[in-house]
């Protein structure tokens, strides 16, 4: 199973949509984690938020 984008909501959301007419795709592991990919830097920034939070 690949790993999809849907949600148009977001900044890069838009610009996939915006730019290629796409509002959801598949994407392969390779593209996944990718040094280019947002999505680990995003679940990163979310985890120091959590620990600021609990802290």
């Amino acid at each position: 199973c690949f790993p999809a984008f849907h949600d148009t909501d977001t900044s890069i959301g838009k610009k996939i949509e915006e730019k290629y007419g796409l509002s959801e795709m598949e994407v392969t592991d390779e593209v996944f984690e990718s040094s280019q990919s947002v999505v680990f830097q995003e679940a990163e920034n979310r985890m120091h938020t959590i620990k600021a939070i609990m802290a």
